[in-house]
This record gives C-alpha cells, sequence and structure tokens, in this order.
C-alpha cells in the first residue's frame, strides 16, 4: 500500500479525479470498507455534457429498478448534508 495519497482523495474533490481513478478506488474498496464490506449491489451513474447535451447513463449490479431510486433518493440527502445545505437533525 502506498503512502500516496490523491489530491482529490485529500481536498474530497471528485472534480479533480478522473472516472479511471474513481473506478479503481471503488474497486480497491471492495471487500474492505463501508457499504463495499460485504456489499452485493452496486448502482453507477454517469453524466456526458459533450458538446453541450446531456446524456446520462447507468450500470446496475444486484439491484432491482426501485432499489436504485431509492438508492438516488437517499444518496441526495447525504450530498445535500455533506453540501451543509440540510441538517438531518
Amino acid at each position: 500500500m502506498s503512502n500516496v495519497e490523491s489530491m482529490a482523495s485529500k481536498a474530497n474533490n471528485g472534480t479533480m479525479q478522473t472516472p479511471e481513478d474513481a473506478l479503481k478506488d471503488a474497486l480497491s474498496s471492495i471487500g474492505k470498507e463501508g457499504s463495499f464490506k460485504e456489499g452485493k449491489k452496486l448502482l453507477i451513474l454517469s453524466l456526458d455534457e459533450t458538446d453541450g447535451d446531456y446524456a446520462i447513463s447507468f450500470i446496475q449490479a444486484g439491484m432491482k429498478m426501485s432499489e436504485c431510486l431509492t438508492l438516488c433518493d437517499i444518496a441526495k440527502i447525504v450530498f445535500l448534508e455533506q453540501m451543509n445545505y440540510v441538517n438531518r437533525y
């Protein structure tokens, strides 16, 4: 394991990380921490804004569409909390 930490991780800034780096981080986390520890479900959302158009796509593993929707709803709340727009308590 390396002692080098990426600037994106240090700054908690996803805009400083490439999609490839994010996927590598996700792969290295499987079986180790958080929801990846024993998780068998995964949802990857992507946004392509090439040429000013927005193309949204997703890849899901082990999840029903209703679970994907629920996860997106929960993730929205978590993102808003981390951005200090809402407080859960």
